[in-house]
């Protein structure tokens, strides 16, 4: 019997947003339960604190360093981690912008930089703070409206710089701003599913195939993010891992186990023929 545990973002992680965060988690597992999996489900706080083993699946959504190392151990001695760790934390700014950037996806300028060090035009390259840019936490996702500012020339930036270095937050991702509407997009590997929340103004042709293919080279199975459209040019500005896919839950959902249980698949050995 396929034995899976469900591991719960940590509430820090997910403002306002744990009950829709663990609705997917929950989900899914249901779904695999019903195909016979054995399933059990922890906060990232008891994964912590507790002997965990004896798992072929892992389904985790926790973010923070001490549950990543937590989940590369159980990945190590075999387990199946869907994300895995090192997906996980591709997805912090201060290695996402980067990885986008390799595998050339179509993305905005930007750079990674330490706001204690305040405004440094060199850094900053061809981004023009006059044309507006984002400034972003650089470390970890937004948690609250202060983790992204936009600013229109060099002295908002560097107060916006001086705001994290305040609030302890060492580093910043400045991203050029670009024109367009913002559209959410959710997707799962290797299952040909992929959605778009509210995209009343269309989704452009490249989107999916582009948010794959970012979504492949960061090592996600589970994913999402926002674009920047402006008629059929598209910026992809964010990417997330595990989203809480909450207002496609239950297609989502679906495409998530039948995902998981492909993989556990493939793991295993065909039957020796006699």
């Amino acid at each position: 019997m396929l034995r899976v545990l469900g591991v719960y973002r940590e509430r820090e992680f997910s403002p306002g947003r744990s009950a829709a965060d663990a609705a997917i988690i929950d989900a899914v597992l249901k779904r695999l339960q019903t195909a016979g999996a054995a399933v059990s489900t922890l906060t990232a706080a008891q994964m912590l604190h507790r002997t965990v083993g004896g798992f072929d699946l892992v389904l985790a959504m926790c973010q923070s360093e001490a549950a990543l190392a937590r989940l590369a151990a159980l990945q190590q001695a075999g387990t199946l981690v869907i994300n895995s760790p090192h997906a996980i934390r591709s997805c912090y700014r201060d290695r996402l912008g980067d990885a986008l950037k390799a595998c050339a996806a179509p993305v905005p300028q930007g750079v990674l930089v330490a706001t204690a060090q305040g405004l440094d035009r060199d850094r900053l390259g061809a981004i023009d703070a006059r044309r507006g840019v984002y400034v972003k936490r650089g470390d970890l996702h937004a948690l609250c409206a202060d983790d992204v500012l936009r600013v229109g020339d060099e002295a908002g930036l560097a107060q916006a710089l001086a705001r994290f270095a305040a609030r302890g937050v060492r580093l910043a991702y400045v991203q050029a701003a670009v024109e367009g509407s913002v559209i959410k997009f959710y997707g799962v590997t290797g299952t040909g599913y992929f959605s778009v929340a509210d995209a009343a103004v269309g989704v452009p042709a490249g989107l999916h195939e582009a948010a794959h293919s970012a979504a492949v080279a960061l090592g996600l199975e589970v994913w999402g993010g926002d674009a920047i459209v402006n008629g059929q040019q598209f910026k992809l500005v964010d990417f997330n891992d595990w989203p809480s896919f909450e207002r496609v839950r239950a297609q989502a959902a679906d495409a998530i186990a039948r995902r998981a249980l492909h993989l556990m698949r493939e793991r295993r050995p065909a039957p020796e023929e006699n």
